[in-house]
């Protein structure tokens, strides 16, 4: 056992080391950090996009550490999050020293990054991780003489597997304790400093732009240093010469990567292997064809894996519920609450909304996480993403949204966090507007299972097609009113491999388990308050009140418009009140939708809440990214296009 994972407890961090962990996009920072801490970080549902800073506590023989996981980055200028350097995460995270992993196989890139860490003056240990890729593309890393080379610790790692993190992990909490203690006065600073890896003319360079911070501390970081960077220095996280280099930023980008194709020509042992069917496959699933071919299989198969597997679950705990645990909450109840309006409202919840939760997210939600962390362990969605650059371009957004985007499948809530990696607010709104529109795991299990026992898997895809167009046509419309060319794809490449079963269970178990945190006590509050609603009649003047769009427009019964508008907390609970409405209003065989709902209205009622307002979570994130005012945009331009939508389907399939 390489850790034991241990609560980050408040009142204890402020006595630990920090470690930051560094590393460009997809090099293994997220599975590193569940191996050292053990359990996975919440990305975006697709790699690249940890843009949320991650903090656990690890501890190797007995030595504990706050791990600190930042953005991936290319540099310590770049914005990763689109708002701001990343130098200055460095600064909210103050670190005492960096574990920085490069890819094993592609040194010569990722050394960069760690020369600019080196740069800083902080303690680094080096992780040349993505071992197991290395070796099978046959590059083997003299270790030994990296570490002589770049002065520093050098571990080959591998996330996956577990191999050397150990080893990393324990040299960098020593080298973060030692500078702590130094911190807090209870050692004596080194007087030995790094030797320099430039020119002499570009390191007088770096000591005249170093002599600018010389009198930060006595005139302070505000009056000399208007761009922060005083600030870096203030708080002990670099030297003046580390912010000097960061000053210079784009001026050593050059020389570093010379420095480091040098360095990889040194250490790295190259062997002839056959090429790799991955490399093949890679190769493959960018291009259009096969990719497009590809892509469509896997969303058929995913689709379909849902609708069999969702399918299943959903009758099996249906039943199971309804023949054992029902009627014992009835007969419980019953006997403790004398007054029956609040008796049946409180069926409502706990009956009713627990049995939402278990009937429609067990069996569709789950699975579809367990099937996405399959795909995001694969690599393929980063692929998929460069697969389908073009088609993100045409609606106005570069090719790097296609990663939020294809989250937001998985749920909108970490897909409208992962727009910070687009570069400009434009960008950020645009995406913003079509994540909303974009069926997240509970809006697929309300088509899913409203439709396929109805009218079966190929009309339940037909709605997923029209959502699908619906949501082009309007980033299309939306692109037309502030058109913009967009710059071309840039995103790190994730190798694509066969999942690992246990990442895939952990991430989607994490996942899984924050949907049932946040979505049981919506389920059961909005069931008690729609119950008493029903049981008190107070829900029939909003039916009245919402006859003219419900009846009118969409050509749905009455009670339709009320789930609808109950959907706004959790779009699974729009399904589950329909059928409970029902079962009130037409009796206990009002429980199938096809008694009381043709297959036409059961598919307008999946296309409106798919597309609909945004869920209550999913509004509360716009409103945190983007501000009120284009959250309520957003959230109309998304009811409008709903009901617009909805209105012709009901006239074209003679429903109204």
């Amino acid at each position: 056992m390489i850790h034991r994972h241990v609560p980050v407890m408040v009142d204890g961090d402020a006595d630990l080391p920090v470690i930051g962990l560094v590393g460009r996009p997809n090099v293994g920072k997220s599975t590193f950090l569940a191996r050292g801490s053990g359990r996975f970080a919440e990305t975006a549902n697709a790699p690249g996009t940890t843009v949320l800073t991650e903090r656990r506590r690890v501890e190797v023989d007995g030595h504990e550490a706050i791990l600190v996981d930042l953005p991936g980055t290319r540099s310590l200028i770049d914005r990763p999050a689109g708002d701001e350097p990343f130098w200055r995460r460095l600064e909210a995270a103050c670190p005492d020293a960096l574990l920085v992993l490069v890819d094993a196989g592609d040194l010569a890139r990722h050394l960069p990054l760690a020369l600019a860490c080196r740069d800083l003056g902080l303690p680094i240990v080096v992780a040349a991780n993505l071992a197991d890729e290395a070796a099978r593309h046959g590059v083997d890393v003299d270790t030994g003489r990296l570490s002589q080379l770049i002065l520093a610790p050098v571990h080959l790692t591998n996330g996956r597997s577990g191999d050397g993190i150990r080893a990393a992990l324990g040299d960098a909490i020593q080298l973060a304790g030692r500078r702590r203690d130094v911190r807090l006065g209870l050692a004596a600073p080194s007087s030995t400093t790094p030797a320099t890896i430039y020119e002499p003319a570009l390191d007088a360079r770096i000591a005249a732009e170093a002599a600018r911070f010389s009198d930060l501390r006595s005139v302070g970081a505000a009056a000399i240093d208007g761009t922060g960077l005083g600030r870096l220095i203030e708080a002990g996280v670099t030297s003046r010469r580390g912010a000097a280099t960061i000053r210079l930023g784009d001026e050593l980008e050059g020389p570093r990567a010379g420095i480091a194709r040098r360095w990889a020509g040194q250490v790295e042992r190259i062997r002839t292997v056959r090429e790799p069917f991955s490399d093949r496959l890679e190769r493959a699933s960018t291009a259009p064809w096969p990719g497009i071919p590809a892509f469509l299989a896997v969303t058929l198969l995913t689709f379909g894996a849902m609708v069999v597997v969702g399918g299943w679950l959903a009758a099996v705990l249906g039943n199971a519920w309804a023949a054992a645990v029902s009627p014992a909450l009835t007969t419980a109840v019953g006997a403790i609450v004398p007054i029956p309006v609040l008796a049946n409202s409180i069926l409502w919840a706990i009956d009713g909304g627990l049995l939402a939760l278990i009937s429609v997210g067990i069996p569709y939600i789950l699975t579809f996480y367990v099937l996405l962390a399959a795909l995001e362990d694969s690599g393929y969605l980063t692929s998929a993403a460069v697969l389908l650059d073009r088609v993100f371009n045409a609606v106005g957004l570069p090719g790097r949204a296609a990663v939020p985007l294809l989250a937001a499948a998985g749920c909108n809530v970490p897909a409208l966090y992962g727009t910070r990696i687009l570069r400009t607010r434009r960008e950020r709104i645009l995406a913003s507007f079509l994540i909303t529109l974009t069926p997240c795991s509970a809006r697929s299990a309300v088509v899913i299972a409203a439709l396929v026992p109805l009218a079966g898997p190929g009309v339940a895809l037909a709605a997923f097609g029209v959502t699908a167009a619906v949501a082009l046509g309007a980033g299309f419309a939306a692109n037309a009113l502030v058109p913009g060319r967009q710059p071309s794809l840039v995103l790190e490449m994730a190798h694509i491999r066969v999942p690992v079963p246990r990442h895939v269970a952990q991430k989607a178990w994490v996942r899984f388990r924050g949907f049932v945190f946040a979505a049981a006590p919506i389920m059961l509050i909005g069931s008690f308050v729609v119950g008493l609603a029903w049981e008190t009649g107070a829900w029939q003047p909003l039916s009245v009140g919402l006859g003219p769009v419900t009846e009118g427009l969409l050509g749905l019964p009455p009670i339709a418009g009320v789930a609808i508008a109950f959907g706004f907390l959790r779009k699974e609970l729009a399904l589950q009140l329909l059928i409970a409405l029902a079962v009130v209003e037409y009796g206990l065989g009002a429980g199938d939708l096809g008694t009381f709902m043709s297959a036409g209205q059961v598919f307008v009622f999946a296309i409106v809440t798919s597309i609909s307002i945004p869920c209550a979570a999913t509004l509360a994130a716009l409103a945190a990214e983007l501000g009120r005012r284009p959250a309520l945009a957003i959230t109309g331009g998304s009811l409008a296009i709903a009901l617009v939508a909805g209105g012709l389907l009901a006239r074209m399939l003679g429903i109204a």
